[in-house]
């Protein structure tokens, strides 16, 4: 018989191979994970269950302690699975929901916005309004 224990973590760290540490700080951030340099070495960090990235602290932190975005819950009970723009980020942001849970908040690269037609992060000029700058065609 074999006998497990069960550890909870709060930050797991991977190492990245393709992120170029040029100066130490905090890069690529998001809700749930962002990569930590030191000293020349990337390092992925993902929040466990329950943790947000605290921009703060510069680490994982409960969701409860958290101001912004990350700090933020949707309720997902009366939306459809998929991902959503976030009005109050003006659209830099995306949150999911599934099975009427919200699954969190999600950024768009630098200078890109939600495009909810294409279900990804766009420029301006090719999403709708109210993310983008293009007009909605009007119907007939």
């Amino acid at each position: 018989m074999f006998k497990f224990a069960v550890l909870t973590l709060l930050c797991l760290p991977a190492v990245v191979s393709t992120f170029e540490c040029e100066i130490d700080g905090i890069f690529e951030k998001g809700c749930k994970s962002f990569i930590r340099c030191k000293d020349g070495v990337a390092e992925t960090i993902e929040c466990g269950e329950g943790y947000v990235f605290n921009e703060k602290i510069e680490d994982c932190d409960l969701i409860e302690n958290v101001d912004g975005i990350c700090g933020e819950y949707i309720d997902c009970s009366d939306k459809a699975n998929g991902h959503y723009p976030d009005m109050s980020s003006f659209c830099q942001t995306y949150y999911t929901c599934h099975e009427g849970a919200f699954h969190g908040h999600n950024y768009c690269p630098q200078g890109l916005v939600y495009n909810e037609e294409l279900g990804v992060c766009d420029w301006q000029q090719n999403t709708y309004e109210p993310c983008g700058l293009k007009p909605r065609p009007t119907e007939k």
